[in-house]
């Protein structure tokens, strides 16, 4: 069959045919090639076919291409090298659907209010971890509501989901109306809806989700979870900073008091304070003195730690059987107690507070160290208070206690 425009087949010595895209093919504007790996006559390869007039890859002044595609609202979507070309067609359907959802907005479904939601600079401005939280939640309206109107949605509708998919878990049913709220908000002033429904269901009491670890479960880490992933924690111990904070600090010099960490959260730089033991802690980890790395927490391949790496790991550690019970023949997870207790990485940001709060800290000394709201501060200072209290109660009363149970119990007598 004769091939498309562009479109050219290259045999290799063992039988194989391969197709490639190549604009200006043999001539001084050639495009460097990008294999279609869809076969001809498929769905597929016929997609491949309509995407590629809308391709354009243009060389820059440093030499190396930069590739774009032309949506369905003609605008620009940068691509990645076709160097890994599964990525590359990735991209390429990703922005072609991106483009049909935003030229539907005048349907103002909420699949296109979602679609100009994370085109936003907004959404592009947010952490990894929170854009993975709304994306979580965005994923079930999408699903439930894609192709229904927006201002279809009322507040009945919302509560009867809350009710249903989500009793008995409230902190996720507190995050879904959270995210179902920004997107509404969001809606408004671009005439997807005229209110905020969300904002009329009932809203689950406000629990404190994040537990901190009790001695026990930094004895079963450090026992039992990888060596690499043990300074990380101490991290977010010493410095009460959130898991993607930590994963980013960079390694403080030798003889540095403190390290400036940027809380992506906040768009904040916090001067995180080097206690005197984690500098050991930190000092223990050996440099490759060949392969020098500015990151501070490391794999054991000496490549930094990424936030979705870190969490594919901690999962893998959670399940990890390290044998078998020899009674019963069940397989021995040290570790899944994590999941049952709830015991987190973002817990450890708690037991920061609370370690801080207990040696006397103000809340806006801790505020400061951690970088969190004097508010969220006041909320898990009012626990730690209520032991500090009770210590110093039974303190008192033992000082005074001879002379108070004269009163209470009588004169003490001879035995």
């Amino acid at each position: 069959m004769a091939l498309p425009e562009h479109v050219h087949a290259i045999t290799k010595p063992n039988g194989r045919r391969y197709l490639y895209f190549s604009k200006f093919r043999r001539t001084e504007r050639e495009w460097p090639r990008v294999r279609i790996l869809d076969e001809p006559l498929t769905e597929g390869f016929a997609r491949r076919i309509a995407q590629l007039p809308r391709l354009e890859a243009v060389k820059t002044a440093s030499g190396v291409w930069a590739w774009t595609f032309l949506d369905a609202i003609d605008r620009k979507r940068d691509l990645p090298l076709p160097d890994d070309v599964a990525p590359f067609w990735a991209a390429v359907d990703k922005a072609e659907e991106t483009g049909k959802m935003l030229l539907a907005g005048d349907r103002k479904t909420w699949r296109a209010l979602i679609a100009r939601f994370k085109d936003s600079d907004g959404y592009a401005g947010l952490s990894k971890s929170m854009s993975d939280q709304y994306n979580r939640y965005i994923k079930v309206v999408e699903a439930a509501w894609g192709d229904d109107p927006v201002r279809q949605l009322r507040a009945p509708d919302i509560q009867q989901v809350l009710d249903t998919a989500y009793k008995g878990t409230p902190q996720a049913g507190r995050v879904f109306r959270a995210t179902l709220s920004v997107l509404f908000e969001y809606g408004i002033p671009r005439d997807f809806c005229d209110s905020n429904p969300a904002e009329h269901t009932e809203k689950a009491k406000k629990g404190d989700p994040w537990i901190p670890w009790p001695p026990e479960a930094f004895a079963l880490w450090f026992e039992h979870a990888r060596v690499d992933m043990h300074l990380p924690v101490y991290s977010a111990l010493f410095t009460g900073q959130r898991k993607e904070t930590v994963l980013n600090m960079q390694r403080p010099k030798s003889d540095a008091k403190e390290i400036q960490v940027y809380a992506q959260k906040i768009k904040s730089w916090v001067p995180a304070q080097i206690h005197s033991e984690y500098r050991q802690l930190i000092d223990a980890v050996p440099v490759d003195a060949d392969k020098p790395q500015l990151a501070l927490h490391l794999m054991a391949n000496g490549q930094p730690w990424t936030y979705e790496g870190w969490k594919t790991a901690w999962q893998r550690e959670i399940e990890k059987v390290t044998g078998h019970d020899p009674e019963t023949g069940k397989p021995i997870r040290p570790l899944a107690i994590f999941a049952e207790n709830r015991w987190v990485f973002h817990g450890l940001r708690k037991n920061a507070v609370c370690m801080l709060l207990e040696v006397g800290c103000t809340t806006q000394m801790v505020s400061a160290i951690v970088g969190m709201s004097e508010q969220m501060v006041n909320h898990y200072a009012k626990e730690v208070s209520k032991f500090r209290l009770a210590r110093g109660a039974i303190k008192l009363l033992e000082d005074g206690w001879s002379e108070q149970r004269v009163h209470v119990l009588g004169a003490k007598k001879d035995t």
